[in-house]
């Protein structure tokens, strides 16, 4: 039997210094009390444990983490200003291939900051494709 319905006096179902489980230990599972006075063995303190515990950041890697993201920034405003000055015309060419070398420059060393550098390329990229649209309606269409 198990639980609350064993009878604790009963033998248990093996002989008693076999080593197996159930040898008359009659459900005393738990280590036998220290002597006053004395301290217990490190293995008799481990356990598992019991709560979770976060990783609090010191302000030195905080400040790096920020300091890493500043060329995934600066990505995306040069591709925003870029993309902004494409629709306008053509100059917006030279904010937009900053955007992209900046957006490539972060991607290998800004792994966190993903959203942000992969934000500045593909401005960057719209910003370009819209000056060389706006280049080639001015010289074949205008000029042409």
């Amino acid at each position: 039997m198990s639980g609350a319905h064993r009878n604790l006096d009963a033998p248990a179902d093996g002989v008693p210094g076999d080593g197996v489980p159930g040898d008359g230990a009659r459900g005393d599972f738990t280590r036998p009390p220290a002597p006053p006075g004395s301290q217990l063995t490190w293995e008799s303190t481990v356990t598992a444990p019991t709560e979770f515990v976060p990783y609090v950041y010191t302000d030195a890697e905080v400040n790096s983490i920020q300091a890493r993201r500043r060329t995934s920034m600066a990505s995306v405003v040069c591709g925003g200003l870029g993309l902004l000055l494409g629709i306008v015309g053509v100059w917006g060419i030279l904010l937009s291939i900053a955007a992209v070398v900046l957006a490539l420059m972060a991607r290998s060393s800004e792994h966190r900051a993903r959203n942000l550098w992969m934000t500045g390329l593909v401005t960057g990229i719209m910003g370009c494709a819209l000056a060389l649209g706006w280049f080639l309606y001015v010289t074949q269409v205008v000029l042409g």
